[in-house]
């Protein structure tokens, strides 16, 4: 059954435990009950990402997911450590373009603590301009870590390269000029206008009921004096952006052994009815060992460790990529399988054989990622600051099936029709440029 969560304050999906409820505040709280879990997994979210920061403030929303842990009026940092440590537990923040996610999972018994916390940090941080300093180098040098791996940079340099001067082309944890430039001031202005009852969401998956969720959610906001009442905030548009031109070719000198090479297109948004089909054709095309990406790059002529493919989408936009990490002196070759490979597929289609393996790969794969709490967790927020509508395990494996061989070429047909860029990442590789 599919509960179209935007359409009531309330309900309870007794097949898949799934329950939903809105407080007076604008908070909402999701969960998925799971008789029988030892555990649970509890996060406290904001749809606010690198995409929604403005001038004078890029660089806040990766400044925010660190300094959550630094402390509020009543812990410190230590205090907070302590607290998961103390349970056994493990508590972690992502920052994404659309959202950022501060989580936690602990066995059952400690549900309280962790919701105590996690609510705790997101409606009073503290925000010190010491720990924020503090917090500068340490982004910093994550910064430098990942400038470090020539794959995040490829990946990184083929957003921006695709999607231009749009929001959401910019790095997620920001540049080295960001971050240095942003003041203390500015990240508090950034999570006094974004941390607010009507944007947070609360979901919780394990083993326990949603009416123990409500009470605990209520009586920690009511310590924190977030019960006035307010309507949830909207959900984003879904309407796709209008993005333009790319750019065709970037290289980036690095002193690395590998050519990193990324060929990339202009493609859906994350909710397009075409996903399915698009999901399907992406697992042909380099989601796994049987791949044609795998099999006729690696397998067949032993040019590279690591190729695949992706989809990376958006509201309102998306990218799809195929990557490949090969010797310098091969790299002219397996660029050009990579447009070979991905172009016959356009204009021949695929297999029926082809369609059945993929079918069976992404079944497979929905069952056993959602043995994982967390994971089902993370589908309760997607649902809710996505299109508001939350899909059973089955219904999305009756989706894929639905979808026929033809969708499957004429989405490949659309991808490879959109703007693309070609990213190089290594030394010597100009003469890539003329594949792009």
């Amino acid at each position: 059954m599919l509960f179209e969560l935007n359409k009531s304050l309330s309900f309870t999906a007794e097949a898949a435990r799934v329950s939903r409820s809105v407080l007076p505040s604008g908070v909402r709280i999701l969960t998925e009950e799971v008789p029988g879990a030892p555990s649970v997994a509890v996060a406290a979210s904001v749809a606010v990402g690198s995409r929604d920061e403005t001038g004078g403030h890029f660089g806040s929303t990766h400044f925010l997911e660190h300094l959550l842990f630094k402390g509020t009026a009543r812990m410190g940092q230590k205090d907070i450590s302590v607290a998961f440590d103390s349970v056994g537990g493990s508590a972690n923040a992502a920052t994404a373009k659309e959202y950022t996610s501060y989580y936690a999972r602990v066995q059952n018994a400690a549900l309280p603590l962790a919701l105590d916390v996690l609510t705790d940090m997101f409606t009073s941080a503290r925000i010190d301009d010491s720990d924020f300093q503090t917090e500068r180098t340490v982004i910093l040098e994550e910064l430098a870590m990942n400038e470090d791996d020539p794959e995040d940079v490829a990946h990184e340099a083929l957003a921006e390269a695709l999607l231009g001067s749009h929001e959401l082309g910019r790095p997620i944890g920001g540049t080295n000029q960001t971050i240095n430039a942003v003041d203390r001031d500015s990240v508090f202005a950034h999570y006094k206008l974004h941390y607010r009852p009507e944007n947070l969401v609360i979901t919780v998956a394990g083993g326990v009921s949603h009416e123990r969720v409500v009470a605990l959610v209520e009586a920690e906001l009511a310590r924190a004096g977030w019960l006035s009442g307010s309507f949830p905030a909207q959900r984003r548009s879904l309407e796709p952006s209008v993005l333009g031109s790319s750019v065709k070719f970037r290289q980036v000198e690095k002193d690395v052994a590998q050519a990193n090479v990324l060929l990339g297109f202009q493609s859906i948004r994350g909710n397009d009815e075409r996903r399915y089909a698009l999901g399907l054709m992406n697992t042909i095309l380099g989601g796994g060992m049987s791949s044609r990406l795998y099999q006729g790059i690696r397998e067949e002529r032993g040019l590279a460790y690591s190729t695949y493919s992706y989809q990376q989408g958006y509201s309102d936009a998306g990218y799809f990529g195929i990557y490949a990490g090969t010797g310098p002196d091969n790299a002219v070759a397996v660029t050009k399988l990579m447009w070979e490979i991905f172009t016959e597929l356009a204009q021949g289609g695929v297999t029926k054989a082809e369609y059945d393996l993929a079918l069976g790969n992404i079944t497979g794969g929905l069952a056993l990622r959602y043995e994982s709490s967390l994971a089902r967790m993370n589908r309760l927020l997607s649902a809710e600051i996505g299109t508001g509508e939350y899909l059973s395990v089955g219904e999305v494996m009756e989706r894929f099936r639905s979808v026929t061989l033809d969708q499957i070429q004429q989405v490949a047909q659309d991808i490879l029709s959109s703007p693309s860029s070609l990213i190089a990442v290594g030394e010597g590789l100009e003469s890539l440029e003329a594949l792009a």
